[in-house]
């Protein structure tokens, strides 16, 4: 087989053919974890203005359906619900990160969601879609190699910073085996599908979102966008429309399109439908944010629930933190929206010495608005590792003064905070969904979730997702 040539029909088989039965009791598990963490985040969004925003332009595309919108009492057309149920998963920038391209879910499992409901399937069949669209997803981003192309310009460090990934489009063929495989299509409807959405992917924009203040509600993609791509893809094929079943093959092939320098396919058929790569690759956040300050904030709240601090005990904070924080979205002092929230340090420092309630409040227009916040987010001091200063520093020390005296607390290396066992998952589901389904929903939906395969119909599931 030449792989160069021939990739969109062997990956469309194997959503096509795959098994429930045939997946690792790993793969099962994790998935379970992420549809519990992912459909959380989701709900958890609905209190954020980006959150808003989608499920009223969700509603403004139809007034009758019959799928849910995660949080939301009203149903909507599939359409309407992929774009809300993407836009809510992402609002809190609070989802699993799954290397690569970092942020992977957002962009798959709604359709598979909106899919699975539409078609009355059973818990096993969704636990299948989701693993498909993550190991596809995975697999295809692995195999992407985009040399200098998307790297950003440090010209007062002298350096081009590489960025993880330089988009989110490559998704939407995960997200097409996915939820297509729901729909019960052939490997031949499967490949048009990723047709019909490679040529309708948006162009990557990573790099422009990072050196962009301030950050915009589309941040890195819009994954409503890519959500509704996929049902439109899918929908389309259904109704006989063509695409190019080809859309991965060849010189001119969507990897060339998307900016890649070239890539390596067999990283995508290597082991496929024997090795399931992606349960070993998720990252789950304890802190609604972007994951370059997950480990940090950990030091920081094990130095202060160990040492008692508050903070006016604290005089400065002095956080080392990786190269994205040399980029302007990462540098932006102006925190006007949650999104800015999401991306600046100093005021989630802030948050997590205040205690501020983990979850959802941290992004709340009350905490927008108090100056306390703010005014503590000015003694915590930003390094990177490529500021000479910082340079034998640990990742976070905290001066503090008392008595008349001075001390230092410092942390360094792995947070034992940011370990996501199944009690804190489940700590987590509850503080994103509370006030929204109420606590015993949320219970109920928990025990369905972890026990998802021997659901029948995912129906009653969705009954629980909503106030």
């Amino acid at each position: 087989m030449d792989l160069a040539r021939d990739i969109t029909g062997p990956i469309s088989r194997h959503a096509e053919t795959s098994s429930y039965d045939a997946l690792p009791g790993t793969a099962i598990h994790e998935t379970k974890r992420l549809i519990l963490d992912s459909i959380g985040c989701a709900i958890g969004g609905v209190i954020t203005e980006k959150g808003r925003i989608g499920i009223r332009f969700g509603e403004s595309l139809s007034e009758r359906g019959d799928t849910t919108i995660l949080g939301h009492a009203k149903k909507a057309h599939p359409f309407s619900s992929a774009f809300a149920n993407g836009e809510l998963m992402n609002a809190l920038d609070y989802e699993s990160l799954l290397s690569p391209p970092e942020h992977l879910t957002p962009y798959v499992m709604p359709a598979c969601i909106v899919s699975a409901e539409m078609n009355a399937v059973s818990g096993k069949a969704l636990i299948l879609s989701i693993a498909i669209a993550h190991e596809i997803t995975t697999r295809l981003s692995e195999s992407l190699v985009f040399g200098n192309r998307f790297s950003v310009e440090l010209p007062e460090k002298g350096i081009a910073l590489a960025l993880p990934t330089p988009g989110y489009g490559i998704c939407l063929f995960g997200g097409i085996a996915g939820a297509g495989r729901l729909m019960d299509f052939t490997a031949s409807e499967i490949a048009n599908a990723m047709g019909i959405g490679g040529f309708s992917c948006p162009t990557p924009m990573l790099a422009k979102f990072a050196m962009t203040v301030p950050v915009s509600m589309t941040k890195y993609l819009s994954s409503g966008l890519i959500s509704q791509v996929e049902m439109m893809s899918l929908l389309l094929t259904k109704l006989g429309h063509t695409g190019d079943r080809g859309v991965l093959h060849g010189e001119y092939g969507f990897v060339r399109s998307c900016g890649c320098e070239t890539w390596k396919p067999e990283k995508v058929m290597g082991g496929l439908g024997r090795e399931w790569r992606f349960p070993d690759r998720i990252f789950y956040k304890t802190y609604p944010c972007c994951g370059a300050m997950q480990n940090l904030l950990g030091l920081f709240h094990q130095v202060i629930t160990t040492n008692d601090l508050t903070p006016e005990h604290i005089n400065e904070v002095i956080v080392v933190i990786n190269p994205l924080g040399e980029l302007p979205a990462w540098k932006n002092a102006d925190v006007s929206s949650h999104v800015d929230i999401q991306f600046n340090t100093a005021f989630l420092f802030s948050l997590l010495a205040h205690r501020v309630e983990i979850g959802p409040l941290w992004q709340s227009e009350e905490v927008l608005g108090s100056r306390r916040i703010g005014e503590f987010a000015e003694k915590v001091k930003i390094l990177t590792h490529l500021d000479k200063e910082s340079e034998g520093k640990p990742d976070v020390t905290v001066v503090v003064s008392g008595g008349g005296d001075q001390k230092i607390y410092s942390e360094r290396g792995v947070s034992l905070a940011t370990e996501m066992s199944e009690e804190r998952l489940i700590d987590k589901f509850k503080r994103n969904v509370q006030g929204i389904t109420g606590e015993s929903r949320a219970i109920e939906a928990i025990d369905v979730i972890m026990g998802l395969e021997e659901q029948e119909d995912i129906s009653m599931l969705m009954k629980l997702l909503v106030p």
